[in-house]
């Protein structure tokens, strides 16, 4: 049940803000997983076998033999082989197993969709936290330069100072754990669409482009 909540919560995703480009990478991550998922691919083979053996070829029944004969130790063997037409199959209604394999083509296909779909949309949220994380960071070295100017005049005192440079490494350590969730998102998100991290980051990084300030990696050190 979370599998289809997720997936009838896509449209609503795109109409809240998920930009074009975005949505194209979910398409081609969602079509990565596809390739890689067993129960899919397993479905899908499913449905192909039976498909090839509808009309009349699904119908026909083909039995083959060999025996050896001979007398006074000359062996010979003798094969046969019997091809006959079950009419009652040739004619039998075979379109509720047609749609139901259809429909568990179908089920698993959504289901791979949604748990992509779940995976990225986590990565979105960490990558806009990281992001806002690191504006906090730059917006307090602003300020911190500022309250360091002011003190060299002596118009603010140097307790002020003191208080915005904690502002600082609290912002800091802000951006590292956004990192840290950032990179946790982004290998969960390569686990479920079945990729390596490295070929998976080459897929996002149209969307890490898009606005924003530059996420530093985790452990990075700011100015």
């Amino acid at each position: 049940m979370r599998a289809w909540a997720l997936l009838l919560a896509l449209p609503l995703a795109l109409a809240q803000g998920l930009t074009p480009r975005e949505a194209r990478v979910l398409d081609r991550l969602a079509e990565e997983a596809l390739e890689k998922d067993p129960g899919y691919l397993q479905a899908l083979a499913d449905l192909e076998a039976f498909r090839a053996g509808l009309g009349i070829l699904g119908a026909v029944r083909a039995e083959a033999g060999a025996a050896l004969a001979g007398e006074y130790g000359q062996v010979s063997p003798t094969y046969r082989l019997a091809l006959s037409l079950d009419l009652a199959e040739l004619f039998r209604d075979r379109g509720p197993a047609l749609r139901a394999l259809e429909a568990r083509v179908d089920s698993a296909r959504r289901e791979v969709r949604a748990r992509v779909a779940a995976a990225y949309f986590r990565y979105l949220v960490a990558l806009e936290a990281a992001r806002t994380a690191a504006d906090g960071v730059e917006a307090r070295e602003a300020e911190l330069r500022a309250l360091q100017a002011r003190a060299r005049v002596g118009a603010v005192p140097p307790h002020e100072v003191l208080a915005g440079a904690e502002r600082l490494s609290q912002a800091r350590l802000a951006l590292y754990r956004a990192n840290l969730d950032l990179a946790l998102a982004q290998e969960e998100l390569a686990r479920v669409v079945g990729l390596p991290l490295e070929a998976l980051k080459s897929l996002l990084r149209p969307s890490e482009g898009e606005g924003g300030t530059p996420v530093a990696p985790p452990g990075s050190k700011g100015p």
